[in-house]
């Protein structure tokens, strides 16, 4: 299988056949886990570990992995007592058995290069931690991530923005929306923030003393802002295709 296809390949699939996010968490973490053994056919996983990484008990664990049957997303064989074997289905079993391999992703003109995009170790797990974080803050949840949102988180950690910056501002964005002591109310959707909001509510534009009721200066605009970047976005176009 190729990894970056196969990534790309299901969140287009998402499109027209919308999944409950525990259900899409379960098959990034699954296909994570084909990636680091190299895609064997089968590989084995055990209930627990999947647990551990999406927060779930094990009745979870089986009604979502049912979904991802049901759809040709995976098969899998119960093992007994021992850990069951799993079976990634390629592009959700619509690839024909005939169909040539793709070697890669195709570079548009307008795409940056893949060793820009994956300067920053992700396996898939930043992207769907940002998105799961964000969830997580009750501001305005999203059922499933969307190619839109994926791009801002892309773009955002491609900037050179670390993962645990982007969980702070968005920390520090959900303190200040759901607290009383902060003037600022306004919920942004996810890839709203990414775009108007990172930079404001980042720990270094310190948004805490910022927004508090009491200050009568306006906070000063965030370098590097909005306009900035939704310059970079517009000349990265090729995202789309991620």
């Amino acid at each position: 299988m190729n990894y970056p296809r196969e990534l790309n390949a299901f969140v287009d699939w998402l499109e027209t056949n919308p999944l409950d996010v525990i259900t899409q968490a379960l098959w990034f973490h699954l296909m994570a886990i084909n990636n680091k053994c190299n895609y064997p056919e089968w590989f084995t996983v055990a209930n627990l570990t999947l647990q551990a990484k999406l927060g779930v008990d094990k009745k979870t664990i089986i009604k979502h992995r049912n979904i991802l049957i049901q759809k040709r997303l995976i098969t899998y064989k119960n093992q007994g007592r021992a850990a069951g074997r799993y079976q990634m289905l390629s592009n959700g079993g619509t690839i024909p058995p005939d169909r040539p391999p793709i070697q890669g992703p195709i570079q548009g003109p307008n795409r940056p290069p893949l060793n820009k995009l994956n300067k920053y170790k992700t396996d898939n797990q930043d992207i769907y931690t940002i998105f799961q974080h964000w969830n997580a803050q009750r501001l305005i949840t999203h059922r499933q991530l969307s190619p839109g949102q994926q791009k801002h988180i892309i773009t955002r950690l491609t900037e050179g923005y670390p993962v645990d910056e982007i969980l702070a501002a968005i920390d520090n964005y959900a303190a200040v929306v759901h607290g009383d002591q902060y003037y600022w109310t306004h919920k942004w959707s996810l890839d709203e923030f990414l775009l108007r909001g990172l930079d404001k509510f980042k720990p270094a534009s310190n948004p805490r003393a910022n927004f508090l009721k009491e200050q009568s200066k306006a906070p000063q605009q965030a370098q590097g802002g909005a306009d900035k970047y939704a310059d970079y976005v517009n000349q990265t176009v090729g995202y789309d295709d991620l």
